[in-house]
């Protein structure tokens, strides 16, 4: 059996076991007209850590069939004091207006998060791989 191939894309590179991973679930959701996938770890939390939390989303570009856009990939992580931590942003690739977040930092054109952006897809895809994030999906569909 044969499948289109699926165009990915965002303003850097992407990495292909990241293509790969993003792609498995495209491809399960068809229908879909947008994808936001939460990875968490069960295990992360503010009192020891571990592995923060992640959402990416991604839309299917209307001009292409099998063409999908990484609109953004934020990284969460717990902040404030003891007895009083909230996820907030920790990282954030803002594709969709092309701005980069670190916490505590101003935004800055997203061209400036090219080598964290390398950095965060080898890490993001080794964890994946080891099994550390258990994936919530949720969709948009066409009507």
């Amino acid at each position: 059996m044969t499948t289109n191939p699926l165009t990915l894309t965002c303003d850097l590179p992407i990495f292909i076991p990241l293509i790969k991973i993003l792609s498995g679930h495209i491809r399960q959701h068809p229908n879909a007209f947008s994808i936001t996938l939460n990875y968490r770890s069960p295990d992360y939390s503010a009192e020891s850590g571990g592995y923060r939390p992640v959402e990416i989303r991604l839309e299917r570009q209307r001009d292409k069939a099998d063409g999908w856009t990484i609109c953004y990939v934020t990284e969460f992580s717990y902040y404030g004091p003891p007895g009083y931590q909230e996820l907030d942003r920790a990282i954030d690739f803002d594709f969709s207006i092309g701005t980069g977040y670190q916490a505590h930092l101003p935004p800055e054109p997203i061209s400036r998060y090219a080598a964290l952006f390398c950095l965060w897809q080898r890490n993001f895809s080794r964890y994946h791989g080891l099994g550390i994030y258990q994936c919530q999906v949720s969709l948009e569909e066409h009507e």
